[in-house]
């Protein structure tokens, strides 16, 4: 299976695989729900990767996996 470029990651996408994410949460509760949801294993490594702790919003997710 390809993993999607980060780079063409949209928030639509990611909002399927935060279901159920209640901001603001810690990095490893996005990443693990991410992972829950099946998010590509580089988005979950991107969201654990990211140098912030905790996120406020699905955006701000975004912005970090983006890079």
């Amino acid at each position: 299976m390809d993993l999607p470029n980060l780079g063409n990651l949209d928030l639509g996408q990611l909002q399927q695989y935060l279901q159920g994410v209640n901001f603001p949460a810690q990095k490893e509760e996005v990443a693990s729900n991410a992972e829950s949801n099946g998010a590509p294993q580089n988005i979950v490594d991107a969201i654990r990767n990211a140098a912030q702790d905790k996120f406020n919003s699905q955006d701000e997710v975004l912005q970090a996996v983006k890079g």
